[in-house]
């Protein structure tokens, strides 16, 4: 009975060590660079982009993570349109989460206006939406924003604008696009960075939102060759208003 106990003792502490010497695979994603813009035809790089060999930081979304964000939006949507959550990472060059910076967005809305004086149709804009909006990201370095998905106008693909800041310094500006209105080909190089793809999902409420994850990577410091997000001019709409005073939900005004 000794010797049984001994042997049932030393199998499972075999099995143990064998689990926890166990890998977690990581999944890449091959490396982009940097797509055109309005107002420009190309873009310059941003400082420290990395060869195009070199794999990028995003992984496939934590399926938990997305969800939690559905239920964090609680207030009723006030904006015509469909409802949008966009989120994602902030990281340093070799994956590390930037913590307390603050990325900055701006849009049209749902019928493609800006609410900017430069906007002849800016008069007749969606009054139940925000159209600017700042998200600080939290420990893990996550942003997030309920916003809704742009209207067209001509001639551009539907896009959002963004800025990652820290301490009131730019370090990024770029613009998000979406699979399906333009190609990473027709982008150029480095569109496959900035395209957003889209996922049907339900609201705590049980509405339905579309959900859009996109980590992005910038030149602060750290060890690694992640590809860098692709920087990109600001067009002749820049908000005139101070975005750091809005907060993360554009389409659900008090």
């Amino acid at each position: 009975m000794k010797n049984s106990g001994l042997f049932l003792s030393l199998l499972t502490l075999s099995l143990l060590v064998t689990a926890c010497g166990a890998g977690v695979p990581q999944t890449v994603l091959p490396a982009v660079g940097i797509p055109a813009t309005e107002g420009s035809p190309t873009s310059t790089p941003e400082a420290g982009v990395t060869p195009a060999d070199v794999p990028t930081a995003e992984a496939e979304p934590p399926q938990s993570e997305g969800d939690a964000l559905l239920s964090a939006f609680s207030a009723p949507v006030t904006a015509n349109g469909e409802p949008l959550v966009l989120y994602g990472h902030l990281l340093d060059g070799g994956g590390a989460p930037l913590v307390g910076y603050a990325v900055e967005i701006w849009q049209v809305d749902a019928d493609g206006i800006y609410d900017h004086p430069g906007d002849s149709n800016t008069a007749g804009r969606d009054k139940g939406f925000q159209f600017y909006g700042t998200s600080v990201t939290d420990g893990k370095g996550l942003f997030t924003f309920r916003t809704v998905m742009p209207g067209f106008y001509e001639p551009r693909p539907r896009h959002i604008h963004f800025k990652v800041k820290v301490d009131g310094t730019t370090l990024l500006t770029s613009q998000f696009y979406f699979t399906g209105d333009i190609t990473a080909a027709q982008l150029g190089v480095g569109g496959e960075m900035l395209l957003l793809d889209l996922t049907a999902a339900q609201d705590g409420n049980g509405n339905a939102v579309k959900l859009a994850f996109k980590d992005v990577v910038i030149d602060a410091g750290g060890v690694g060759g992640l590809t860098l997000t692709p920087s990109q001019v600001e067009g002749p709409y820049y908000p005139v208003v101070d975005v750091s005073m809005y907060d993360h939900d554009l389409a659900g005004l008090p």
